[in-house]
């Protein structure tokens, strides 16, 4: 699936790491998240699967992208945190990144909790 930046018409938010609360950047990310999927809905990309988020794990944290379901799909990254990103997402199949997404939900609701 091909990659892409952030649009322009989604900026990221500004972060204040000199007085970082968790739950704030928390509740930024869930916005910009939200914004994102309705800015990618708004751009034709319909799908089921639009705004869903796909997490690879990279050195001591994750390679954040969201899925932008349509006629022709692709992810788009989130630059969240260290704005890791992966060496290989670009050649894995749109039916592989969906399975990983599944598997990690049914993960996250029998142990997300514990």
């Amino acid at each position: 699936m091909k990659v892409y930046a952030l649009p322009d018409a989604v900026p990221l938010p500004k972060f204040d790491y000199m007085n970082y609360d968790h739950k704030k950047v928390a509740q930024q990310e869930a916005d910009h998240t939200a914004a994102l999927k309705a800015w990618l809905i708004a751009q034709g990309y319909r799908g089921k699967h639009t705004g869903r988020i796909y997490r690879e794990g990279v050195a001591d944290g994750y390679a954040l992208y969201m899925v932008a379901d349509g006629p022709k799909s692709c992810l788009i990254h989130l630059p969240y945190c260290d704005g890791y990103q992966s060496r290989n997402v670009q050649y894995i199949p749109k039916k592989d990144v969906i399975a990983r997404i599944d598997a990690e939900e049914k993960f996250l609701k029998m142990f997300g909790n514990k």
